[in-house]
């Protein structure tokens, strides 16, 4: 072939790779064609489970370096096992509040509108969090009023927008006819924290504090990653019955766990020290499809992987989708 056949055909053969990567989702996962993933969400629509994910292309063991997690991926799939990649989402914006990254997004509908959560990053590494707005899943309208900036002012919060400070992960839920979230953030003492706030309009936010708050000390930074301790990050709040559940990903000084699981009769309070294993070499959850008391995860360690958890037990705990039987159970 000439060289414009070739051309051609190249492209035709990395876009084909592209759009529907090969996955081994039961022991591997899913990750896109030269990326990996990091936190996430899910979200149903017209027949298909669509996940927006940070897509992650750096070696090096942080999310910082410029020019890495500058927009969102997007794939759908509707059976669990066939995946196809869509355009990404959401690049940043230059000389803006979410200038040098985007990370973890999270969709809520209400009505007929997607409404995207998400943490934006300045220059200096200040976290924040905005709004977007979908009918489709594919085209995204920020917010003209971004960010809605949930620490700022806060008298508990250790926040700033000229230097790094943490403001990010949002999880949101409706309960009690007002909109819950929970995101990740630092206490003035130097604690890692995750925060609530609720609003009943999306424009005006009130601060309900810390709900869980992690030790004020023993953080230790390591370059290449794998802090003996780090942050309470990836969080998702639920109710089952009459018992709240916070799930956090954090690596804890002398504790082996990674996934943990928290809970308390009140949305709004979590004691640390209650804290227990949830989902052995899983994290980051996320509700995929509900059967009875049993609830299909997806979490993800570069790759997004299933698992299952059984909310009748003594003590719910998760783990992998071991089987591709198990998981066509659930479409």
């Amino acid at each position: 072939m000439n060289i414009i056949e070739f051309e051609e055909a190249l492209v035709s053969m990395r876009m084909a790779l592209y759009r529907h990567p090969k996955c081994d989702i039961i022991n591997e996962g899913f990750r896109p064609v030269s990326g990996r993933v990091a936190d996430f969400c899910v979200i149903e629509h017209e027949g298909r489970y669509h996940f927006f994910y940070i897509e992650r292309r750096l070696q090096e063991g942080t999310p910082f370096y410029p020019g890495n997690e500058i927009y969102f991926g997007h794939a759908s799939t509707a059976n669990l096992f066939d995946w196809e990649v869509h355009d990404p989402v959401m690049l940043v914006q230059p000389n803006s509040w979410e200038e040098a990254h985007v990370w973890a997004p999270f969709i809520l509908k209400r009505g007929d509108l997607f409404v995207m959560f998400y943490t934006g990053i300045n220059r200096h590494i200040s976290q924040d969090i905005g709004l977007a707005f979908s009918r489709d899943l594919f085209e995204w309208e920020r917010w003209d009023r971004n960010p809605i900036s949930p620490c700022k002012g806060r008298s508990w919060a250790f926040w700033r927008e000229d230097g790094i400070s943490s403001c990010r992960d949002p999880h949101v839920f409706e309960h009690d006819g007002r909109i819950r979230m929970t995101y990740t953030a630092n206490t003035r003492e130097g604690a890692s924290c995750i925060a609530l706030a609720s609003s009943s309009d999306l424009i005006t936010w009130d601060d309900h504090g810390p709900i869980l708050v992690g030790p004020a000390d023993g953080y230790e930074p390591r370059l290449e990653g794998g802090h003996p301790q780090g942050s309470l990050e990836s969080n998702n709040l639920h109710r089952r019955g009459d018992r709240w559940f916070l799930h956090v990903n954090a690596s804890i000084r002398d504790a082996s766990i990674r996934s943990w699981v928290f809970e308390s009769d009140r949305m709004d309070h979590f004691d640390f020290a209650s804290g227990r294993e949830f989902w052995p070499g899983g994290g980051g959850i996320e509700f995929v499809k509900e059967k009875g008391s049993r609830s299909l995860l997806a979490g993800f360690n570069g790759f997004i992987r299933f698992g299952e958890v059984d909310w009748s037990a003594e003590r719910p705990t998760a783990s992998f989708v071991s089987s591709a039987d198990q998981l066509r159970s659930w479409i």
